[in-house]
């Protein structure tokens, strides 16, 4: 088309699209605005090859319809293909204009469009583009000259020469990264129940993919994954192995704000709980080595991690930002982040604009990916310039959470990747298991605080709950379901006003267990021997079958065991028989008290009983004996010990000096 041709064509477009006016064509009415959309597309087009295109013109009618196809400029960068998408389209390269009442329409009634296309050097009937790149392309609906509607998109025109050279410098796998995530499947009142989002995004993520799409990197719920039932999974496991699953806490649990609050070892243990509820349902084994996370990352999150086999993490876009890495990470790389201890954890950030086009439903599933496909090709060039081995590279795709996108979206994108020369979506992928940059990323070094008001109430109630538990039988639900509700209380996907719920369920379900268990009012019993049997009847006022420690207690019985433990049944009475002893005559305090087996929480006050001993025949004389026994001891000791003086008396004149002077005196005398 000739220079002023173009020149003109832009400046009406351009006023039209800027005052919204509506010019009455030559020789006709004043034209109605129309819809224009594209429903399929070529998005390779490799040397001259035809462009085939499909647009719906919706009921736009007329003889001076004309269809008019531009190409714009290429776009070098993401940052231009942004501005692109806002409106700020590159100067006009080509315009070839197709009359309406020549084209073919499908049985839809859309006009099927294949446009001749010629490289570097323009013609009449074809439509120009330049070397190898992204070409924006405007399609525009017109009344002569007027403007009815138009829409954009992009092709990637790629030079038959260079075709060739992207074969040798290899393409660029996308993962498709889906983390199927709901509210936890604990309930306030300690139930389980599916969560109809979850089963939504679990079709999603199935519908995404045929026999000859790769697969995605999925990180699935684990509570929602064990409510959901084996049955649930039926499509997914027919997939197969082109699915690679992550690990992930069976309740979904900051890494981060665990370890700001100690519980390490919790984490730990539910990450454990969650991969056998996956093994159950899918029959595969999770993969421990990387982890999607949507919160804030830290360096005692990362410690963490590390910790319990955690290699890397794939940040959502929301956790890129509350991490501080905006603008400091690309998708397709891993970076290295250093933990608390020193040590590194690797990190990749699934890109922030892809997902905002994922999920913008103001446009068509083709158009958004047509968008996302030209950015990725847009990504190898980058990845290329910087000297990357796109072997080792693949750009983490998502939507803002990570929950699945659209599987309509998913499909063209899909099927656009699949015939590029340049990009490639991988069966089984994998994050990479090595840094590809050799930047270092700082994690925050602060604690992470904001469990710390539900780690006080867990605190709190755990011991309350602990003990009420150990009154249950073994097959009693309540035995796993407490324990859960406490954890549910640290998750990261719920909310205040659940965690009200749970705290009041709990204390009002354990404090109906307390008061239960009844024993008799204040008694007196009799011993009519040294040894005897106490017997009291424990009565039960639930529903359920109860545990408890009878515990007796007295300075002047002795119980060989005096604590026993009952078991009470529903609504009913169950007798405790304890042995007592007794030690002396007399009327003497006995009390009785209700406790858990725990042994750590009194289920009621102590009950005083009297106990009336007089029968222990003998005493009596016992303690007689007992005295002349003392005596008789005591006087054989003091005989022994003055006959025992004399003895030492006597041996001591003996020995005296003076009776050896003596005796040498008599022997001279004589």
């Amino acid at each position: 088309m000739k220079p002023h041709r173009r020149l003109r064509h832009f400046a009406v477009a351009a006023l039209v699209a800027v005052l919204g006016l509506t010019i009455a064509a030559s020789g006709s009415s004043v034209a109605a605005a129309a819809s224009v959309t594209i429903t399929q597309q070529g998005f390779t087009i490799v040397g001259d090859a035809a462009w085939r295109v499909v647009v719906d013109t919706g009921d736009a009618a007329g003889d001076n319809l004309n269809l008019d196809i531009v190409t714009h400029r290429r776009v070098n960068t993401r940052g231009e293909l942004t501005a692109a998408i806002g409106g700020r389209l590159p100067d006009e390269l080509d315009r070839l204009r197709l009359p309406v009442a020549g084209l073919t329409r499908n049985s839809a009634g859309r006009f099927v469009v294949s446009v001749p296309t010629a490289t570097n050097t323009a013609g009449d009937d074809s439509l120009l583009f330049g070397n190898t790149g992204v070409y924006p392309i405007t399609v525009e609906l017109r009344a002569d000259e007027t403007v009815l509607g138009s829409t954009l998109t992009f092709v990637h025109h790629v030079d038959p020469d260079d075709a060739l050279t992207a074969a040798f410098e290899g393409t660029l796998q996308v993962m498709n990264v889906a983390s199927l995530s709901a509210a936890p499947a604990r309930t306030a009142t300690g139930d389980n129940a599916p969560s109809p989002l979850f089963a939504q995004q679990l079709s999603d993520l199935t519908a995404a993919y045929d026999d000859e799409t790769g697969g995605a990197f999925v990180s699935l719920q684990p509570d929602q994954v064990a409510v959901a039932g084996s049955d649930a999974f039926t499509a997914l496991r027919a997939q197969g192995a082109r699915h690679t699953v992550a690990a992930t806490p069976f309740v979904p649990l900051n890494p981060s704000a665990m370890a700001g609050v100690g519980l390490s070892e919790l984490f730990a243990s539910q990450l454990r709980a969650g991969e056998d509820a996956v093994a159950a349902a899918l029959g595969v084994t999770a993969d421990r080595g990387v982890m999607v996370i949507d919160d804030k990352l830290t360096a005692g999150g990362a410690v963490l991690l590390r910790d319990v086999g955690v290699r890397g993490v794939i940040l959502t876009p929301r956790a890129v930002d509350l991490s501080g890495f905006r603008g400091a990470i690309d998708s397709a790389l891993t970076y290295r982040a250093r933990a608390a201890d020193g040590s590194t954890i690797l990190v990749q950030g699934i890109d922030a604009t892809y997902a905002g086009v994922l999920g913008d439903e103001s446009r068509s599933p083709l158009a958004r990916a047509v968008m996302v496909g030209a950015g990725l090709v847009l990504q190898r060039e980058s990845l290329l310039g910087m000297g990357k081995d796109l072997s080792l590279v693949s750009v983490a795709l998502g939507t803002d959470d990570a929950r699945p996108a659209n599987p309509a979206v998913l499909q063209q994108l899909f099927r656009l990747v699949g015939s590029s020369p340049v990009l490639k979506v991988p069966p089984t992928p994998r994050p990479a298991v090595a840094e590809t940059t050799g930047d270092v990323l700082d994690l925050s070094a602060g604690t992470d605080t904001s469990l710390s008001g539900a780690k006080s109430q867990v605190d709190q109630l755990t011991p309350r709950v602990n003990n009420i538990v150990s009154m249950l039988t073994d097959n009693d639900p309540r035995r796993e379901t407490w324990p859960a509700m406490l954890t549910t209380l640290l998750s990261s996907r719920t909310d205040a006003t659940l965690n009200t719920a749970l705290v009041a369920n709990l204390r009002e379900s354990t404090k109906a267990l307390i008061g239960a268990l009844e024993l008799p009012g204040a008694a007196n019993f009799t011993l009519s021997s040294r040894t005897a049997e106490l017997r009291l009847q424990v009565r039960n006022t639930s529903d359920t079958t109860l545990r408890a420690v009878v515990r007796f207690r007295s300075a002047k019985l002795k119980f060989p065991k005096a604590r026993q433990v009952l078991e009470v049944p529903a609504n009913a009475s169950a007798e405790v028989v304890i042995n007592v002893e007794a030690r002396s005559n007399g009327r003497f305090p006995v009390s009785v008290q209700l406790l858990t087996p725990r042994g750590d929480l009194a289920l009621s006050e102590p009950v005083i009983i009297t106990a009336n001993v007089s029968a222990i025949a003998g005493l009596g004389q016992v303690v007689t004996a007992t005295a002349l026994l003392v005596l008789l001891t005591w006087w054989a000791h003091n005989w022994r010990s003055k006959r025992r003086r004399a003895i030492d008396a006597a041996l001591a004149v003996v020995d005296h000096p003076s009776r050896h002077l003596e005796h040498g005196v008599s022997n001279a005398k004589n």
